[in-house]
């Protein structure tokens, strides 16, 4: 299934505002990172690869009492406060790349000097509209206004493309453990941003 079968009417781009996301939006996020996985995500992965990328966790709560995890919304009438796509950044690294994680042997570590790139996600409906974009700039610039010039991702390999058209890099190749024991492949990508963009930020 593509997200042109979830379009039912054309979409103004205005009425998608973005803020940065709370503790009550927790079960919205959930179920929309949920249906992006299994919707955008089936072209890349198996049946068995999106479960454990479910079940090992699409983003960390712990980002929304930081104030770096934002959602954008639906502020039209009938689908008012709905989420639509969500992301942001982080100091501290994912849970996957801490020691006893499972990944000490790859080489493909992120830097704790850096900003992590964490948890784009785009409902279905809402995909190939820029929202995805949208939230990884706002990442950026915050990330960036709060002094940091490296930044690294782990990309899925259905996000590869958009990091891409934004310019990262791709460091290498790396398998994300998941919740249900089998390994998640994704791409470990990073972009330096250069001083004079960090001095206007």
């Amino acid at each position: 299934m593509n997200s042109r079968s979830f379009r039912t009417a054309p979409l103004d781009l205005q009425a998608i505002t973005l803020r940065a996301a709370r503790r009550e939006d927790i079960p919205a996020i959930d179920a929309m990172h949920f249906l992006s996985v299994q919707a955008l995500g089936a072209a890349d992965y198996t049946p068995a690869q999106i479960e454990a990328f479910i079940c090992h966790g699409t983003y960390d709560p712990v980002m929304i009492d930081e104030g770096t995890y934002f959602v954008l919304e639906d502020a039209r009438l009938e689908n008012a406060g709905r989420v639509v796509a969500s992301g942001g950044w982080s100091r501290r690294l994912p849970h996957a790349d801490s020691p006893g994680a499972g990944m000490a042997e790859q080489s493909f570590s992120l830097s704790p000097n850096s900003a992590k790139i964490r948890s784009i996600f785009v409902h279905p409906k809402y995909a190939r509209l820029g929202l995805g974009s949208r939230l990884v700039r706002h990442a950026e610039a915050d990330a960036v206004a709060a002094g940091y010039r490296l930044l690294e991702l782990w990309a899925s390999l259905t996000g590869l493309p958009l990091y891409r058209k934004l310019g990262y890099q791709a460091l290498g190749r790396l398998a994300i453990p998941g919740g249900t024991g089998i390994t998640v492949p994704a791409v470990h990508m990073a972009k330096l941003v250069a001083l004079s963009e960090a001095e206007v930020a």
